[in-house]
């Protein structure tokens, strides 16, 4: 999959309108449709029959206190459905899916809100909304991200792909105090580097990093980084996110000529921007208990995953 443009950026006057109105049995021709053209590997079709699903639609099978299916209208058209079970619970889950020729411009990220303000409100035992995303599919575990979901579990070996092999699926929540206290509406809180790749674009002053590359995992404000080069393996750092500014911890592993290794601890801070051809680049500064140190810039890698 290729890595997809920071969705928080999107400009205020290119922001669709997304409100969500009640699936009705007159939908279910278009909501067949979105269903097939929206499905992919990481995201699997539902299979519905257009007749089976205009009578459930009709007999009020989808809106009852247990479960709500919602039509995702943006700019007047229907783009996506969403789906909530387990609503009779104190856990209820969320199924999205939105059309292709809408994707990209936010749309997810505001389902996500209406949906909470919606049910949170609406069922008062409710204490928990959940759903869920592959392992591989970042796009998604970045609108998760950016409407205030927190990533909770990693269930392993939890959906078959098409070569017969499992994969995870990560599960995100947003509770009840969360929504209370606003915070899947907390707007851009910065950058978003979930997913996001960076490949070494120079090195100012310390060793050189041949062959680096790092792959980022971010919920709010924490961050890991997870990164080899050609003689650095088993690389992992921790840190905060704070506006444009990264302060870290790492551990590695590296190899010396004659094969013998070592590992290395140290800190850095990391500065976060966006170049003038709309990649991120990382310009970052460290220090390793040896008493190296070193100063390079990283860039965002668009290549494919």
């Amino acid at each position: 999959m290729a890595d997809q443009p920071d969705h928080l950026d999107t400009p205020p006057s290119d922001r669709p309108e997304v409100h969500l109105r009640m699936l009705v049995a007159d939908d279910a021709d278009w909501v067949v449709a979105v269903d097939r053209a929206a499905a992919t590997p990481l995201a699997g079709q539902h299979g519905w029959e257009e007749g089976k699903l205009a009578a459930e639609l009709d007999e009020g099978t989808w809106a009852s206190d247990d479960r709500w299916a919602w039509a995702v209208m943006v700019d007047g058209e229907p783009c996506g459905f969403a789906l909530v079970t387990g609503l009779a619970d104190h856990d209820a889950e969320m199924t999205i899916r939105i059309s292709p020729k809408v994707r990209g411009r936010g749309v997810g990220r505001e389902v996500l809100r209406q949906l909470a303000d919606h049910h949170f409100s609406a069922n008062e035992h409710l204490m928990r909304l959940t759903g869920r995303a592959h392992e591989h599919n970042v796009p998604m575990q970045r609108v998760f991200n950016a409407a205030g979901f927190r990533m909770e579990a990693r269930y392993r070996d939890a959906v078959e792909q098409a070569d017969g092999r499992f994969a995870a699926e990560w599960g995100y929540a947003l509770t009840r105090s969360d929504w209370a206290a606003g915070r899947h509406r907390e707007g851009n809180q910065g950058y978003d580097l979930h997913g996001l790749r960076f490949e070494i674009d120079e090195v100012a002053e310390g060793p050189p990093a041949q062959g680096m590359l790092a792959t980022f995992l971010q919920e709010g404000r924490r961050v890991i980084c997870r990164y080899d080069a050609d003689r650095v393996f088993d690389g992992e750092l921790a840190g905060i996110l704070t506006g444009d500014l990264l302060r870290y911890r790492f551990v590695h592993t590296e190899e010396h000529r004659g094969g013998t290794t070592d590992e290395a601890l140290g800190r850095g801070r990391a500065r976060i921007q966006r170049r003038e051809d709309g990649r991120l680049e990382v310009v970052d500064q460290w220090s390793d208990d040896r008493g190296q140190h070193g100063r390079r810039v990283m860039v965002q890698r668009f290549s494919s995953t």
